[in-house]
């Protein structure tokens, strides 16, 4: 049915990214292919000489290219912060009795990421200069109102609400599936309450990863993820408005989710964009952490630099 949410097991409304407990996954990767408009070969007016070296013009710099954007042009989607520890859930850690040395492994990559978290936040907050708000007491209440709001305004077909509260691939992939929705059909979202488990150290919503960073090369530039499990039984249902239809009682389908939001907020040059959704993400997993080189055991700090570089493509 071409209204219907997208959604992976454990998952109740938009589905973004493939996770076993999710309902609007991260986007991980995009990859955008370009091609030319015509594949017929060009016909030129003149023929350069091919003695002659052709000097491709100079691009301006992220920093120049910044300044001459508008506030409302600027990027709000710059992707997931890399190295993000996101701890999964007791049960889908390996066993301490089976596995000791890869639990001890996830264990000392938790705590490792806890303190190097908050020590990010504190300097990107209070260092060179910045006096910007902590918020440590704020993100749960900033999260609770975010994800309420984006699922209504999913549910009541508003997407000039989702490009306000969500991140721009985020807001395209929603807006596309209220478009993709049979016309005279109408949605509605309720959240039921809060499961208080003790993976959210029974409070329904718990904090796993805050983290912060500059931008390079853009003075008064940032960016703050906050990455939060939350647990909730959700209800949505679906009606059509046609005449034919009128008398037929939607029925509500309850679900328990398990989500991890991540929620961010970019500073661009002492610009502050505001918190909104980026997506959802999953948790770490075990061989996340013995590849990936943010996390990998037994790399010096060099080897580690190097193959980051490798990866993200740099020089």
């Amino acid at each position: 049915m071409a209204s219907s949410l997208r959604l992976p097991p454990g998952s109740f409304l938009l589905s973004a990214r493939p996770s076993s407990a999710t309902l609007i996954h991260s986007r991980v990767a995009v990859s955008y292919q370009c091609r030319s408009f015509s594949q017929s070969p060009q016909r030129w007016a003149m023929r350069p000489n091919r003695n002659m070296a052709i000097k491709n013009p100079s691009q301006p710099s992220m920093k120049t290219r910044t300044r001459q954007m508008e506030q409302t042009e600027l990027p709000n989607d710059i992707g997931f912060m890399p190295g993000t520890f996101v701890r999964p859930l007791w049960r889908h850690m390996p066993s301490i009795f089976e596995k000791p040395r890869e639990r001890l492994q996830m264990e000392w990559a938790w705590l490792k990421s806890r303190f190097q978290d908050i020590a990010s936040v504190i300097l990107y907050c209070k260092s060179k200069g910045n006096n910007l708000p902590l918020q440590f007491r704020d993100r749960r209440k900033i999260a609770r109102a975010l994800q309420k709001d984006m699922y209504t305004a999913f549910a009541q077909g508003d997407t000039k609400q989702i490009r306000r509260i969500c991140c721009q691939n985020l807001a395209n992939n929603l807006a596309g599936q209220i478009e993709a929705r049979p016309k005279g059909e109408e949605m509605t979202w309720s959240l039921l309450k809060y499961l208080r488990t003790p993976g959210t150290y029974f409070t329904g919503m718990r904090v796993m990863s805050d983290r912060a960073s500059e931008l390079p090369d853009l003075p008064n530039s940032g960016i703050r993820q906050v990455v939060l499990r939350i647990t909730s039984r959700q209800a949505t249902s679906k009606k059509s408005t046609r005449p034919s239809n009128k008398d037929v009682a939607p029925a509500a389908k309850e679900q328990d989710c398990t989500e991890y939001v991540v929620i961010q907020s970019i500073r661009w040059q002492n610009n502050d964009s505001g918190w909104q959704v980026w997506g959802h993400v999953s948790p770490t997993t075990l061989n996340t952490l013995l590849t990936d080189p943010y996390f990998k055991p037994g790399l010096t700090l060099t080897e580690r630099l190097s193959a980051i570089r490798e990866g993200s493509g740099m020089k």
